[in-house]
């Protein structure tokens, strides 16, 4: 199992020669990379002396692109010496198509870290690209049991980020430039969201943090390039003290992501000692690592636990005695009934919620939409009634069945 980072200088790439197990390193250009720094000059500079130094560099293209960009793209990449590069990485499955068919023999990592989490789709890719597919990059949302098993089926190698930020949220809009000109009413002259009217000698690249109404104490880091904009969890991926189930496996690369760490102009900084540390001591550096650390799917991927919660139990009660149903309410206030057939008051025998509560409502006085107090009801009639504990939109109105 070896190791991969980003770097952006020639103090980063001395780094990464010296670092234990750690072959590959990763280079982002500006026009290319959605988190790019790198000019094309810079990236071939960077290429030539890894090569050099028996370092393996792999071209970043992980933006999405619609077609006008991806020709334009294509037409800059004929002028580029592909041939420094191991390899190229790609996000967007046209990218991957067309390095297929235009280079077919540089190889291709290809980024599947969302949306691809079944084993099917992952080896749909493998047959599409073939003989040009070197890698996929696997999602850390996958649990360590689907990744081995992942690891052990797929025909290429897998890799997985194995510390490093976890994206939050990411959009090609421009959310942190266009509302700071606009606060100080200065117009922008040029469409931020294009990936070519931006000076290559300095890229946009802005850091923020940004917090929620409802937790403002909570900072979560906030980037925006070129390409868009980024959220960060405020806690780091982790799982560095956990590879022995996944080397086993046959896991090919972890990879090392401290771009949320630079310091000038170097992205990995401490790479040396970090890949030592994996190795001796995993568990100390989780420790003392520079944030707080977190596997959030690691062990299991409960995003889904709460579905069958969430899904409506009410179905076996929509027969003759459903009476009415919620349709809105405000907590404390009132709750709107919708009838769906002719009833009196004395008829009602309780409600019952979506989640299968039932529930016996007390002293409950309904009104139509002009104020006035009802006992008897028709179908389709809009009623208001005193607030009822525990009802929300969805909940039944039962009655002795007919």
């Amino acid at each position: 199992m070896q190791f991969n980072t980003f770097i952006s200088s020639i103090k980063d790439l001395e780094r990464c020669v010296n670092a234990p197990h750690l072959h590959e390193v990763l280079l982002e250009p500006i026009v290319l990379a959605r988190q790019g720094q790198l000019s094309k000059a810079k990236v071939h500079d960077l290429a030539k002396k890894a090569w050099k130094k028996q370092l393996r560099s792999v071209l970043i293209w992980d933006v999405l692109m619609p077609e006008r960009v991806m020709r334009t793209l294509c037409d800059q990449l004929k002028d580029w010496q592909l041939s420094l590069f191991g390899a190229i990485r790609v996000c967007d499955p046209g990218a991957a198509y067309w390095l297929k068919t235009h280079f077919p023999q540089i190889p291709i990592q290809l980024i599947v870290e969302t949306g691809n989490h079944n084993l099917e789709a992952l080896q749909g890719w493998c047959e599409i690209f073939s003989d040009s597919l070197e890698r996929l990059v696997l999602s850390i949302e996958l649990p360590e049991e689907k990744l081995i098993e992942y690891c052990q089926t797929l025909p290429v190698p897998c890799e997985l980020l194995g510390v490093g930020p976890i994206l939050l949220f990411y959009s090609p809009r421009s959310l942190l430039v266009n509302p700071l000109l606009e606060s100080q009413n200065i117009e922008a002259t040029e469409d931020i969201d294009s990936l070519y009217r931006f000076n290559p000698d300095s890229p946009l690249y802005l850091e923020a943090t940004a917090a929620f109404a409802d937790n403002p104490n909570r900072h979560f880091p906030t980037l925006e390039t070129a390409h868009g904009t980024f959220m960060f969890l405020d806690k780091d991926q982790f799982i560095l003290d956990q590879l022995d189930g996944l080397r086993e496996a046959g896991l090919h690369t972890v990879r090392l992501d401290l771009r949320h760490l630079s310091q000038e102009d170097n992205v990995a900084i401490d790479i040396d000692e970090i890949c030592r540390q994996v190795l001796e001591n995993p568990t100390k550096l989780r420790e003392t690592w520079f944030r707080e650390t977190r596997a959030p799917f690691f062990k299991a991927n409960r995003t889904t636990a709460l579905f069958t919660r969430m899904k409506s139990k009410l179905s076996e009660y929509r027969n003759d005695a459903c009476l009415a149903e919620v349709m809105a309410g405000e907590s404390g206030k009132y709750v709107v009934f919708y009838t769906w057939r002719s009833f009196e008051i004395s008829q009602i025998q309780g409600m019952v919620l979506p989640t299968g509560e039932e529930i016996v409502p007390q002293d409950v006085i309904f009104r139509t939409v002009n104020g006035e107090s009802v006992d008897r009801f028709e179908p389709e009639q809009i009623l208001v009634t005193n607030w009822i504990k525990k009802a929300v939109p969805g909940s039944l109105l039962l009655g002795k069945m007919s």
